[in-house]
């Protein structure tokens, strides 16, 4: 699943994913620059907490979102 959050101009783009070698899930975060950032984690419920803790961060940090996208089209 894509997320995007948007802030005047720029857009931050999360993918949240299952890991793409081995078990577990990523996060792929994805800045206004173009740097791309990968963390990985084991557990459902890590990646969500992770998710929750980016959520918070973004939106006291001033962007606007998330606007979601599933990447299937």
């Amino acid at each position: 699943m894509f997320y995007f959050f948007k802030r005047g101009t720029d857009t931050v783009q999360c993918e949240v994913r299952s890991a793409t070698h081995g078990p577990g899930y990523e996060i792929v975060i994805t800045e206004a620059n173009g740097l791309e950032r990968l963390e990985h984690y084991t557990t459902s419920d890590q990646v969500h907490k992770r998710w929750i803790e980016l959520h918070k961060s973004f939106e006291h940090e001033g962007w606007w979102g998330p606007a979601t996208q599933d990447g299937r089209g």
